[in-house]
């Protein structure tokens, strides 16, 4: 196990370097960072069995939801039931899309952290899972996040002249706790109103 979990963090820091490097972020910006080489990571690791049912179209397997830290790595046993909410365009209607199962690979979903520290570059994804009538679905995630006292908020690199961060500063247990009493919306309390 902690195997797995060195390899891991290691996964996360390279793919948390690589979104903010894709962005035009610098590596001294990067570094300037509360948590800076990702180094100050809480992880948690979750493991997910989502048993056939005769009746799933009555139930689900976890409700619509995003997940607060930064990225969640998903690998599963290969059968289907996660799924994300998709806008077609800003205005547009919503629809539930399954995503594929691809063998021997990992499912990355944005987290609310994510979002707050790109000010909305990356979007966080709110998705569920569902359950099937004949297959036994198994997931494991695994959660990658920041240390509890850190502060997350949007760098400064990305905060448009004239228009200023869309969020205000966060800790994931501020995040966690308005997630508790505002279930999907927690972001929403840390949003900016720029009128």
């Amino acid at each position: 196990m902690e195997e797995y979990k060195t390899a891991m963090n290691r996964l996360g820091r390279r793919l948390m370097h690589a979104m903010l490097l894709s962005l035009g972020v610098s590596e001294e910006e990067i570094n300037d960072t509360p948590f800076g080489d990702f180094s100050k990571i809480k992880t948690v690791y979750s493991l997910n069995s989502y048993p056939p049912c005769p009746e799933a179209d009555r139930v689900l397997g976890l409700p619509p939801h995003s997940d607060t830290g930064f990225v969640t790595f998903v690998y599963d046993n290969g059968v289907s039931g996660l799924q994300i909410l998709r806008r077609e365009d800003d205005n547009g209607p919503t629809r539930w899309v399954t995503v594929p199962v691809v063998p021997n690979t990992f499912v990355v979903n944005v987290g609310d952290l994510m979002q707050v520290l790109t000010n909305g570059r990356f979007h966080n994804m709110v998705h569920r899972a569902i359950i099937g009538k004949t297959y036994h679905r198994m997931s494991a995630a695994y959660f990658f996040s920041p240390e509890l006292d850190v502060k997350v908020s949007p760098l400064s690199k990305l905060i448009d002249p004239g228009v200023g961060p869309l969020y205000k500063t966060v800790t994931w247990p501020e995040l966690q706790t308005k997630r508790s009493l505002s279930y999907g919306h927690a972001l929403d309390a840390f949003k900016i109103d720029s009128n």
